[in-house]
C-alpha cells in the first residue's frame, strides 16, 4: 500500500516537472533570434585569408566547365564510312520518298511502307548500298582511277565540289555537256593541255573510271553516256527512279541537301582513305627500291 501512494505522488510531479521544463526551454529557445545565433559563431571565428582563396580557386583535380561550343565539336564524331548508322541516315531525312503516284514498281524491295501518301525507303538497304559504293569508290582510289561527282541541281553544286576536293577527284556541278564523254575530243580537246614535245599533236583527254550522280534524274544523257563507255555509275536513286539504270544504286531521298551532302561526304571519304593507302604503298616501294640501289652500290 505504501509503494502505491508513493507512486500516485511521483507520477504527477514527474508530469508536472517535465511540462514546465519543456515550457522553460521553449521560452529560453524562443527568446534568441536566429540571426543571432547564426552571427555569434562568425563574430567569434578569424577568417584566414589564404583558406578564403582555396576556396575560390577549385584545384587541379576538378574538371571545368567547357564552353557550349567546344563540348558539341567533341562529341560530334566526323562522319566517316566506318561510324555510319542508321540514325544519321534517319536524321539527315534520307528514308522520305516521293508520293506515290510518282512510285516506280522496279522500288519496290527498298521501300518500307506508305505514310500519307508517302513511300518510305527502309534505310537498312540504304546503309547496305552505301557500304558498297564506299567499297567501290575505295577501291577505284587505290588503284590511281579517277573519280568525277556530278551534282547539277540547284543547292548542290558546293557540295559537289567539296567532294571533289576531299579525294582529288573531279567534278561537274552547273551542267552536263552532252559529248563529254562520247565526243571527248570536240568537247573537252579545247580544253586540255597540249602536248609540250609536240604542240601541233591534239591533246589527249581522259575518262573518268568512276561516276558519283547526285541528281540522276536530270542528268539522264551523263547515264547514258557512262553506259557507252562502260564506265560504273554510283547514284542516289529515289522512289520515282529505275534503281536498274545505275551500276550501284543508293535507295535514298534525293531531294534533301542534308542527305545527299552526306552521302556525297561518306563516299568521297572512302575514296580519300584508298587514295592515302595508295601513296603510302608508293612510298614504301620507292623506299625499298633505293634501299636495293644502295645495296648494289655498295
Amino acid at each position: 500500500m505504501a509503494s502505491r501512494a508513493m507512486l500516485k505522488k511521483l507520477v504527477p510531479c514527474t508530469g508536472r516537472v517535465s511540462h514546465n521544463v519543456q515550457k522553460s526551454t521553449l521560452r529560453a529557445f524562443s527568446t534568441v533570434k536566429p540571426s543571432q545565433q547564426q552571427q555569434e559563431p562568425i563574430k567569434n571565428e578569424q577568417v584566414n585569408p589564404a583558406e578564403a582563396l582555396k576556396d575560390l580557386v577549385p584545384p587541379s583535380n576538378v574538371e571545368l566547365k567547357k564552353p557550349i561550343w567546344r563540348s558539341v565539336a567533341e562529341a560530334a564524331e566526323p562522319i566517316t564510312p566506318y561510324n555510319m548508322s542508321i540514325g544519321r541516315l534517319l536524321a539527315a531525312g534520307l528514308h522520305l520518298g516521293h508520293s506515290t503516284s510518282l512510285w516506280e514498281p522496279a522500288t519496290l524491295p527498298f521501300i518500307f511502307g506508305t505514310r500519307e501518301g508517302i513511300s518510305i525507303i527502309n534505310l537498312e538497304h540504304t546503309l547496305v548500298y552505301l557500304r558498297r559504293a564506299c567499297n567501290v569508290a575505295r577501291e577505284v582510289a587505290y588503284r590511281g582511277g579517277n573519280i568525277l561527282f556530278v551534282g547539277t541541281r540547284p543547292g548542290f553544286q558546293d557540295l559537289t565540289v567539296d567532294a571533289a576536293r576531299r579525294c582529288e577527284g573531279y567534278h561537274v556541278s552547273a551542267k552536263w555537256i552532252p559529248g563529254t564523254l562520247t565526243n571527248a575530243q570536240q568537247v573537252l580537246g579545247r580544253h586540255a593541255t597540249p602536248d609540250p614535245n609536240d604542240p601541233g599533236r591534239a591533246a589527249e583527254t581522259f575518262k573518268p573510271d568512276l561516276i558519283v550522280l547526285l541528281n540522276p534524274l536530270e542528268n539522264n544523257i551523263a547515264l547514258s553516256e557512262a553506259q557507252l563507255n562502260m564506265i560504273p555509275v554510283i547514284a542516289i536513286t529515289d522512289t520515282d527512279y529505275d534503281p536498274r539504270r545505275v551500276t550501284y544504286p543508293i535507295p535514298a531521298n534525293d531531294d534533301s541537301i542534308r542527305g545527299v551532302e552526306l552521302v556525297a561526304k561518306v563516299i568521297s571519304t572512302a575514296a580519300k582513305d584508298g587514295m592515302l593507302r595508295r601513296k603510302q604503298l608508293l612510298d614504301k616501294k620507292d623506299k625499298e627500291s633505293r634501299f636495293i640501289r644502295g645495296e648494289r652500290q655498295l
